[in-house]
């Protein structure tokens, strides 16, 4: 496994630059850089601070699986919620409520035929 490429992953999954990465892990700004460009190899401790920081666990880090499409869309929807208010979230709710019994009210689709 490529550590220095996946800590960029997620970094960039996050949309968390670098140097917030470094203060979120207490690690220098240059020291991430420099595992982030394969220069310098991370210790457990540190990896486990950036982990920390990107809010993942050591083994779900170690994973090299791809999340499906759906899981990141679901993922990134989860970190936008996070930052509405109450009203907006509750607007959110209701919009997603009618599209979920719009969707159950179109009838199913013939096998192979699309619309």
């Amino acid at each position: 496994m490529d550590v220095a490429k996946r800590i960029t992953q997620l970094r960039t999954e996050k949309n968390i630059t670098v140097n917030k990465l470094a203060n979120l892990s207490g690690l220098s700004q240059g020291f991430v850089r420099q595992i982030e460009l394969d220069n310098q190899n991370p210790t457990v401790a540190s990896l486990s601070l950036i982990c920390e920081a990107l809010d993942i666990s050591l083994s779900d880090f170690f994973q090299e699986s791809e999340p499906p499409d759906r899981q990141k869309l679901i993922n990134k929807l989860n970190q936008n919620i996070s930052c509405l208010t109450d009203d907006e979230i509750t607007a959110l709710i209701k919009i997603t409520d009618s599209m979920r019994l719009k969707k159950s009210k179109t009838p199913p689709q013939a096998a192979g035929h699309q619309i």
